[in-house]
């Protein structure tokens, strides 16, 4: 950011201990998480998002493969 210039950032998304700013100024966004900030130009903020919903789409897809397959588990044990 830049120290000549006090940044006008406004919230862009936020919940309980996690908000993203962004200062037009500067052009940087700025994620809070606790008592982190994380500070990225537009360029490390977009890759970051594709990051972010790439791991949770792939969390997501762990998840749903292992139910079926604690399903599938559970109904053979059953067999005598």
């Amino acid at each position: 950011m830049k120290p000549e210039n006090p940044c006008k950032r406004i919230v862009l998304a936020g919940n309980d201990g996690c908000r993203i700013l962004f200062c037009e100024e500067c052009n940087v966004a700025e994620l809070e998480v606790g008592a982190l900030s994380l500070r990225l130009d537009m360029q490390a903020f977009g890759t970051l998002a594709e990051l972010l919903q790439e791991g949770a789409a792939r969390i997501a897809m762990f998840n749903a493969i292992k139910e079926r397959n604690d399903a599938m588990m559970s109904g053979v044990g059953n067999v005598h």
